[in-house]
């Protein structure tokens, strides 16, 4: 139990703080990940127009954390839908959030693996979520789309 507990303590993000990354513009990403949470940014580039953000963990059990927000595409009414991708290499915080994903409202729709990596693919009528751990256990991500709603 003490064992747990310390490796939940260590983790950064949670599963609900990634999806709701993907509601925020960038100027509020930013309030969020460097005043709240313990990332720097480490670049600002402009992508088709997009203002693209990208963030490393500044303290021991976050520098293997990754976040990037900014990319996205717009829908026929013109409203923006955000993409934000975690990338880790301590798989350990990735099997916690595809644990969290249940108790952050997500519903697994896949479970199954390609070439280079294990994929868990969940979804709710906000967000579609997919996890990717490679096959050698070196590294993952989860990528957070935020989905049209009609």
């Amino acid at each position: 139990l003490l064992i747990s507990g310390l490796a939940a303590h260590a983790q950064n993000l949670t599963m609900s703080d990634i999806t709701n990354l993907a509601s925020l513009n960038n100027s509020e990403a930013y309030n969020s990940l460097t005043f709240e949470r313990p990332f720097q940014r480490i670049s600002t580039e402009q992508v088709d127009g997009h203002i693209i953000d990208r963030y490393r963990g500044n303290t021991p059990s976050s520098k293997c954390e990754t976040v990037t927000i900014g990319f996205g595409g717009k829908t026929t009414e013109g409203n923006f839908l955000h993409t934000v991708t975690y990338e880790t290499t301590n798989i350990k915080y990735l099997l916690s959030l595809i644990v969290q994903a249940r108790s952050a409202g997500l519903k697994k729709d896949f479970q199954g693996a390609d070439s280079g990596s294990n994929i868990y693919m969940f979804d709710n009528f906000l967000y579609t979520v997919n996890v990717y751990i490679s096959n050698d256990h070196s590294k993952g991500s989860v990528t957070v789309h935020q989905n049209q709603l009609d």
